[in-house]
């Protein structure tokens, strides 16, 4: 398929230092004659307000709609589920929620509120049904609940349950919906700003608005949507998260905005979710190839790299931003080690960590983030019902899209520093984090393949930078459209 290459940060591209050729422009071409040229009309205030309109109806129509079918798809699901909890650990989420306004923070150690519990033993988890003793029964026994009613949301800062309790309260006031169901409401605005992030990364690195628009609505289309924005997950706001540092982190390269956007959002990013590390790595190791390119090509062709805002290169920026994340999580363990009160729930997952472990893990986020979904236990089958043939071209996309701009890459290509970072933090990130979760816990277990959700947004964006005519187009979004309507219409019967 044919490729054109990608005007990204060629600020600092070693060739972007060669003598200067001629170019023409509208200063310096030649004129031509005006003499076959009707006389422009006059622009009055009322037509200078339509050309400004349209000029943004066509800069903001594909995130509009990107916006409005993300805002769709979780309404309509949401609806739709009863009041099972996700599998996906809504339990204990759900009792932090409750817990929040009196006690701030879950200590480690703690066990789940009644309120939690009356969640368990009456509607369950879905798709097993209600665990524990019988509906608001005596509870006294909490041997009975999963995991002994221990919770296991103790990691967690209360940053990013304190915003959905303040939105979801708002909700609830507002439509007078559920508690529950105005809590993974949220769901529906995390969906949304990742929208718009992912169609800006896109833009700054020039994948066409109909690509963009089309990897959007199958992304919305996909299982990893499906369970992280219509419930209430810590893993909704860590793709928006991922995105805004790749975009902070490129228009500090192109010399645009300052680099304390990137330490800030790191920093940030920890205070949400510990995973978010990945998406810090990944920033972290762009810039720093972005360093090592203009250093060698200062030392062998004494070329200057252009000046950026601040006092930061981007090797600099790139440690301290490591460094700012560290500390915010650091500081967070400590503080909850010392206001622990127990031992953290025995969920009894852990397994050894091997070499052939490892080398699974390499294949674990490029192809099943974004169609991650939940096992049942003692089950071939999925939490979320919808066929494995319907979503399977989603992993072909990420797999084509990083795969295939590393095999295209060439020395010369202006997005190369990208490109290499996204290639490798798909394929090694994942036994990095299995081996870190591991000396600092003293356990490994088998990484879901959400976990690689921070990245999605690169492996999307390089898929987009492949797709260079209308036929891969046209396929995608015939593709991403009958998908979103499958996810529409199958929502009364697989969202219960």
């Amino acid at each position: 398929m044919p490729t054109e290459q990608t005007p990204t940060d060629d600020a600092h591209n070693p060739e972007a230092s060669a003598p200067p050729t001629r170019v023409l422009t509208a200063d310096t071409a030649p004129r031509a004659s005006t003499s076959a040229v009707p006389p422009r009309r006059p622009q009055t205030p009322s037509s200078g307000r339509r050309l400004t309109t349209e000029r943004w109806a066509r800069l903001l129509w594909a995130p509009v709609l990107l916006v409005l079918a993300g805002l769709g798809m979780s309404f309509v699901v949401t609806a739709n589920h009863s009041h099972a909890l996700s599998p996906i650990d809504e339990w204990v989420y759900v009792d932090y929620l409750y817990k929040l306004p009196h006690q701030g923070i879950l200590q480690q150690g703690e066990i789940i509120g009644h309120e939690a519990l009356d969640a368990m033993a009456c509607d369950g988890v879905k798709p097993y049904g209600p665990m524990g003793p019988s509906c608001r029964g005596d509870y006294s026994d909490l041997s009975k609940f999963p995991f002994a009613a221990r919770t296991s949301a103790d990691p967690y800062t209360p940053v990013y349950f304190a915003i959905t309790r303040v939105i979801g309260d708002a909700i609830h006031t507002v439509t007078g919906a559920h508690e529950l169901t105005s809590w993974r409401l949220t769901g529906s605005i995390w969906l949304a700003l990742t929208m718009i992030l992912m169609y800006w990364l896109m833009r700054l690195w020039r994948v066409p608005k109909t690509v963009a628009l089309v990897l959007g609505l199958a992304f919305i289309g996909s299982p990893y949507a499906w369970w992280t924005f219509t419930y209430v997950s810590t893993d909704a706001p860590t793709m928006a998260l991922g995105t805004a540092l790749l975009i902070a982190a490129t228009l500090y390269i192109r010399g645009r905005s300052s680099g304390w956007w990137v330490v800030g959002l790191s920093a940030f990013a920890l205070s949400i979710k510990v995973t978010n590390i990945l998406a810090v790595c990944l920033v972290a190791l762009y810039l720093g190839i972005v360093w090592l390119d203009e250093f060698i090509a200062k030392r062998r062709r004494g070329i200057e790299p252009p000046a950026r805002r601040g006092w930061f290169n981007p090797l600099t920026l790139a440690l301290t931003s490591i460094v700012a994340a560290g500390i915010v999580e650091v500081a967070w363990l400590v503080f909850r080690h010392l206001v622990s009160v127990g031992e953290s729930a025995n969920q009894a997952i852990s397994v050894p960590l091997t070499a052939k472990e490892l080398l699974l893990q390499t294949t674990t986020f490029l192809p099943g983030t974004i169609t991650s979904n939940v096992n049942i236990s003692g089950s071939t089958e999925f939490a979320y019902a919808i066929p494995t043939f319907a979503v399977i071209p989603l992993s072909w996309l990420c797999i084509a899209g990083v795969v295939g701009a590393f095999w295209a890459l060439k020395k010369t290509n202006p997005a190369r520093h990208m490109i290499i970072a996204v290639t490798i933090s798909a394929v090694f990130f994942a036994p990095m984090l299995a081996i870190v979760i591991t000396l600092a816990t003293g356990a490994y277990f088998p990484l879901p393949p959400r976990y690689g959700s921070p990245m999605l947004a690169a492996f999307l964006m390089l898929a987009g930078m492949q797709i260079r005519n209308r036929w891969a187009t046209a396929i995608i979004g015939v593709y991403a459209v009958a998908l979103y309507v499958v996810v529409l219409a199958a929502a009364p019967v697989l969202a219960p």
